[in-house]
């Protein structure tokens, strides 16, 4: 069951392991010949000796998405006013595959050329775990992510997400966890989410209809793999609440209402198209406002749309734009 694996006689190498099964291995560079570290099944155990952190094996590219690094970019940034209510923001990825067509979080870049090829590319801040290993959280509210998903396609492969969650699941460091994502993949941390004495995971359903999805939102998984991915979540015992913002056309919103019910969300909010209130603030990109235009989708008829929704989720907090 334990095996301890020492290096050869090299002075210097790199170790590859799992850190948990059936994921992409993960690099410790750096590693002097006298060090060892001991595996218990496919979970490591690192000896105080290391100081690495670990660093994800990191591909060039994924699908049609370039993928980067960044080395000293901050994790954690204080909230703005008062979002959601929030302390920090964490962010692990700059970028997002997902490609959304309506993003306004392309705004924060400010390289003209990469905002206008959003979603084609990400980076990952690779001294992530460092930052949260040295910050004090306890008691913190955390709001994950603000201008990415943290478990866009990407995380499937380097597990990011996961070590900063686990790092932040320790009872001495634990803060107060809001998770924001559209991905399925969240459903995989359901083990360490469960450590948590206060997290809600909401997830973004954001029309009942997978055609229109894929106009608004090609990159992203259906409707029904995000329906049973919160559904597994919520059957864990984990609190969950629900993004319907910004909201697309939709078809039957008394049924999708229904059927959202039966999820338990704690908390349900929905709003229409960012439209900024200034110049130079961040805003919904014109690709989405064409889409919208095209299916007739208006201020009207998202106020008929969010009443419907209403019916069957009472709690659901209906914003503006």
């Amino acid at each position: 069951m334990y095996r301890t694996v020492g290096p050869p006689a090299e002075s210097m190498l790199s170790v590859r392991f799992f850190p948990f099964r059936e994921q992409t291995p993960i690099v410790i560079r750096q590693i002097t010949s006298r060090q060892k570290f001991t595996i218990m099944d496919s979970m490591v155990t690192q000896l105080p000796l290391f100081e690495e952190f670990a660093e994800p094996v990191i591909p060039a590219t994924l699908g049609l998405v370039q993928v980067g690094i960044r080395e000293r970019a901050s994790v954690l940034n204080r909230a703005g006013g008062d979002y959601l209510g929030c302390d920090y923001t964490l962010n692990p990825y700059v970028g997002c595959g997902f490609g959304c067509s309506y993003c306004y979080a392309a705004f924060y870049v400010p390289d003209l050329e990469k905002r206008a090829a959003w979603g084609t590319w990400v980076d990952l801040k690779v001294d992530a775990e460092r930052q949260i290993a040295q910050a004090d959280l306890k008691g913190k509210k955390i709001f994950m992510s603000s201008a990415t998903d943290p478990y866009q396609p990407i995380e499937a492969k380097v597990c990011l997400t996961r070590r900063l969650v686990e790092l932040m699941s320790d009872p001495s460091r634990q803060p107060i966890l809001r998770v924001q994502t559209r991905s399925p993949i969240a459903a995989r941390d359901i083990d360490l989410f469960r450590r948590f004495e206060d997290i809600r995971v909401n997830m973004s359903i954001t029309t009942d209809c997978d055609e229109i999805r894929k106009r608004f939102e090609p990159g992203c998984a259906s409707i029904e793999r995000r329906i049973e991915a919160i559904a597994a979540i919520a059957d864990a015992g984990i609190p969950v609440g629900l993004s319907i913002s910004p909201m697309l056309p939709m078809r039957d919103p008394e049924a999708f209402g229904k059927r959202l019910a039966g999820l338990g969300a704690k908390v349900s909010f929905t709003a229409m198209f960012h439209q900024a209130k200034q110049d130079f603030q961040a805003n919904t990109r014109p690709l989405a406002l064409e889409l919208a235009a095209e299916y007739g989708w208006d201020e009207r008829r998202y106020r008929l749309a969010a009443i419907a929704l209403k019916r069957h989720l009472p709690h659901l907090h209906i914003g503006d734009r």
